[in-house]
């Protein structure tokens, strides 16, 4: 979601309102889902990316006022009290939301203006290369249509330098003709009154750019899925799945499937997976469901982590997503776009994968399906997809940390 441009508040708030609230899903997963709203726009508001926090905490606002008390199941004592937990959060969340407006409309007339002023100065720039021989003028090649000069040292040293080159032209003419005139007035037997020397007007400034470091992110997002929408770029360690394996290796000897949470951290507009997380399960060859995921969420919610996906074996069968997986993953992609699904397949050739459901046609075929929890053909084509980069969003990376814990019962 990073932003690269300023979108006035009427886009921001068209924004927040791309989401499709399906009750059909369990409402346990739409309470996480709007949790991970929220943490993601702290994150963003803590690294002064106000329009990405503006649009995340109207969504949650309107996902808890709107759509969540309106689930078929949220007259059950416990998704009650996670409901209650949601509504506490409102009124801060509110309050922020008039706290940001005027800083984004600030930003915005910021941008209009410099946005204005430069295009003046490009057109008399323009005008005075057409009037003028002044050579060295030409030979000052800068892009003023960019954003972030403050991350470009070389573009804010040529800005500065056409300045500063403007300025000394401007001076150079004042004492060519303070010059003339002193000699006009020596060769004058009877000079004539001082005129007033007409001086040409200081150069027009350079405009600076308004401060958008806040709004530059670090990582930025290279792929799509299917309907367009950019998708954040999800670091992977590559020692995660041979440290995973190891722990699933006496379950796959037993033809059992086991499955652990990928969590992280959201940092500069990227996700990175940093902990791997087992929680209590159960398994047949072809099936691994959670338990106690009362104690899971508590976990991630207390180390204040993303759920980023998961990652299971397939001790008997290939390298794919079955069609229990695709229900799976569905509810883990509705939380966050950019969650995945690790396959690993020790038996089979390839020996592991990284998918994600394709939007659209996957996450509305398998959330409009009425089958989860077992084995049933999908007539849809191309609901699943590969995730690794390129052309997908997972980078795998050597050398980057990540803890590896077992919520499992000793």
């Amino acid at each position: 979601m990073s932003t690269t441009r300023i979108r006035t508040i009427a886009q921001l708030s068209a924004a927040a309102k791309e989401y499709d609230f399906n009750p059909s899903l369990h409402l346990k997963y739409w309470i996480r889902s709007a949790s991970a709203v929220l943490r993601q726009a702290h994150v963003y508001d803590d690294e002064k990316a106000y329009s990405d926090a503006y649009v995340l905490y109207l969504r949650y606002a309107q996902l808890v006022l709107e759509s969540l008390h309106t689930h078929p199941e949220a007259r059950r004592p416990h998704e009650r009290t996670h409901l209650l937990k949601l509504d506490k959060e409102l009124n801060k969340v509110l309050e922020r939301l008039q706290q940001l407006k005027p800083i984004l409309e600030q930003q915005l007339e910021e941008f209009q203006q410099h946005e204005l002023q430069t295009q003046i100065r490009r057109d008399q720039l323009a005008s005075q290369r057409s009037s003028s021989n002044v050579g060295h003028e030409q030979q000052v090649d800068i892009d003023l249509r960019g954003l972030g000069v403050k991350d470009h040292p070389e573009l804010q040293s040529k800005e500065d330098q056409l300045r500063q080159r403007q300025e000394e032209l401007w001076h150079n003419e004042l004492l060519q003709q303070q010059r003339r005139q002193e000699e006009v007035q020596r060769q004058s037997q009877s000079p004539p009154p001082y005129a007033p020397i007409e001086l040409p007007p200081p150069p027009p400034q350079v405009p600076r750019r308004p401060d958008t470091a806040h709004i530059i992110m670090e990582h930025k997002s290279r792929a799509a899925n299917e309907a367009g929408a950019s998708l954040r770029t999800v670091f992977l360690p590559n020692q995660l799945r041979a440290s995973f394996l190891d722990l699933a290796l006496p379950n796959t000897r037993r033809k059992l499937e086991t499955c652990g949470i990928l969590c992280g951290i959201l940092n500069r507009n990227a996700f990175f997976i940093t902990h791997l997380v087992i929680p209590d399960q159960e398994s047949t060859s072809d099936t691994c469901a959670t338990k106690d995921e009362e104690t899971l969420f508590n976990f991630l919610d207390q180390n204040d982590l993303f759920t980023l996906g998961w990652i299971h074996t397939h001790p008997t069968q290939t390298c794919f997503l079955s069609s229990v997986d695709l229900h799976t993953q569905n509810s883990y992609q509705l939380m966050l776009p950019e969650a995945i699904a690790v396959v690993c397949a020790p038996m089979h050739e390839p020996s592991w994968g990284i998918f994600r459901l394709t939007d659209p046609p996957g996450i509305k075929a398998i959330t409009d399906c009425r089958q989860p929890g077992t084995f049933h053909p999908h007539s849809q084509a191309n609901i699943y997809t590969d995730a690794k980069m390129p052309p997908g969003h997972v980078s795998s990376r050597d050398g980057l940390p990540f803890q590896l814990i077992d919520l499992r019962p000793k």
